[in-house]
This record gives structure tokens, sequence and C-alpha cells, in this order.
């Protein structure tokens, strides 16, 4: 990618998240929108870890055994237990490394 796509793209992504997230600007969406758009986060890390975590390259990993489903199941059971975001995800960055270490 050069650095006008990127920079470009990330202008893109600021003007947008500023325009709906800024609360200086009166623009408001209907309630069905907002209410639908709650769930595009979740959506969007489900596309972007779910073949990372469940195939390595063209075929399917060795899943009850392989680092990438252990840590993403621990990491599922953290944020079950506990809503701290920054733990949480040290936890499981220690826990992928850890398992990765070990099992490959």
């Amino acid at each position: 990618m050069t650095w006008t796509l990127l920079l470009s793209l990330a202008l893109i992504v600021f003007i947008n998240r500023y325009f709906f997230l800024e609360p200086k600007v009166d623009f408001k969406l209907p309630r069905l929108i907002g209410h639908m758009l709650q769930y595009s986060a979740p959506c969007l890390l489900t596309a972007i870890c779910a073949p990372i975590v469940f195939f390595n390259g063209n075929t399917l990993r060795n899943l009850p055994l392989d680092a990438y489903f252990l840590a993403a199941m621990i990491c599922v059971i953290l944020a079950l237990i506990s809503k701290k975001i920054l733990i949480n995800l040290a936890l499981s960055l220690v826990c992928f490394y850890v398992l990765y270490y070990f099992l490959n």
C-alpha cells in the first residue's frame, strides 16, 4: 500500500467517526439504525478473527490442541468473567504466546 492510500483511508475513517460520534454535530440516526449499529463491531471482529483462529492458510487447524484456538477460547472465557478490557487483552496475549511456544 502506498502512503497516499493509507492516509486517504485514515482520513475517511476519521471523518466518519467524527461525524457520527461528535456530540456537537447535530445529526441523529433513526433508532432502528442506531440499534443495528451496536452489532457492527462484534460482527467485524468475528469476520477478521475467525479465519485466523480456524485456518492456517488453506488448511483447517488441528483444533483441539492448536494455540490459536485455545487462546481464543481462553479470551472468550476471560471476557465472560471480567469486563476489564486491558486486563483481558494482556492475559489473552500472555496465554497465546505461552501456548504458541509450548505447542509449536
